[in-house]
């Protein structure tokens, strides 16, 4: 049996904590729930301060845990994260090291797992891009170009560096997680060490002149991305969410999301959008249906949002286009 944790479920669980308190949270404890009782731990979120979040799971496993992420508005995320105990297996960071992560995240849901029969402790922080451009004020050009392409072009770019966990990083995370202090002296005590570990993490990436990811897809993987991309054309009406197509061509919505952008140079359902509306035009073109069937045929299910798509895309409005090519092919006869 394999447990599942909802970030759905958390979010609502802190919307609930807030409600009851009457203010916005600062700490949230949500414990593992395990019908068996074989395993155990938790997640803690704490907000420091506006635009500061740092993030604990701590869990002894006897099977394996799979977090589903949730679904949300398409934003810019800054990322540090320590693998503390315990290997992650869908982000590939074994324990002992760390990511920094920016990219801009396109509000898809997904999942990752951890791997039983062991303790796990994972450590993270995350930043808003606001929150992280008031920390480097005018000092932004000493970071790798992809990062500053995240916080500023807001495209679908990903940067991600993996490095050891050093002993001063170690002696860090170490003070945070075991604060002795409460009330507003554990708070800035937790700012200040966070903000130092940032300090720390940038140091190692600041010299880092990387413009593209590097690829570590295999033949067999890329051949499943082509399966996901055909999977999605055939469903273009009514299209499986990215953690079900990750399931449905064998691999995990991590690899199925980098993967598509490497092969295709846009995200899954970028790619399927644009799909859609080449495919409207093309429907249109030759006349083989009205926009109104047009719009249920390619899968968009509001007209007006078909509409404001097609004519972002094609500097045209769908009707227009049809009645412009119905007299081209009429003039043409």
């Amino acid at each position: 049996m394999t447990l599942i944790i909802s970030e759905a479920d958390f979010y609502q669980q802190i919307l609930e904590v807030e409600a009851e308190n009457n203010l916005p949270y600062k700490t949230v404890e949500i414990p593992l729930n395990d019908p068996k009782q074989l395993s155990q731990g938790y997640r803690r979120s704490m907000d420091i301060c506006p635009g500061l979040n740092l993030l604990i799971d701590d869990y002894t496993l006897q099977e394996d845990l799979i977090v589903e992420v949730a679904s949300g508005e398409p934003a810019s995320q800054l990322e540090l994260s320590f693998s503390l105990l315990g290997d992650n297996y869908d982000e590939k960071t074994p324990c002992g090291e760390n990511f920094f992560s920016a990219h801009w995240h396109s509000g898809e849901a997904g999942f990752f797992r951890w791997r039983g029969g062991s303790r796990i402790l994972k450590f993270d922080i995350h930043l808003d891009v606001w929150f992280f451009k008031t920390l480097i004020a005018d000092e932004i050009e000493q970071l790798p170009q992809l990062i500053q392409q995240v916080m500023e072009i807001q495209d679908e770019v990903e940067y991600r560096h993996l490095a050891k966990t050093t002993p001063a990083m170690q002696n860090l995370t170490n003070q945070i997680l075991n604060c002795p202090y409460q009330g507003i002296t554990r708070r800035l005590y937790l700012e200040s060490k966070a903000l130092e570990l940032i300090a720390l993490r940038l140091e190692q990436i600041k010299g880092d002149t990387s413009k593209y990811l590097s690829s570590n897809l295999q033949p067999d993987d890329i051949e499943r991305i082509y399966y996901a991309r055909d999977i999605l054309i055939k469903n273009i009406e009514n299209p499986p969410s990215l953690m079900e197509l990750a399931r449905m061509v064998g691999l995990n919505d991590c690899t199925l999301k980098k993967g598509f952008r490497e092969v295709f140079a846009t995200t899954a359902f970028g790619y399927l959008y644009n799909y859609r509306l080449e495919t409207a035009r093309h429907l249109l073109e030759t006349r083989k249906a009205k926009v109104t069937d047009v719009v249920r045929m390619v899968g968009f299910r509001d007209r007006s949002y078909f509409a404001a798509a097609f004519r972002k895309k094609f500097g045209v409005n769908p009707s227009i286009y049809l009645k412009g090519n119905h007299q081209n092919l009429r003039n043409s006869a």
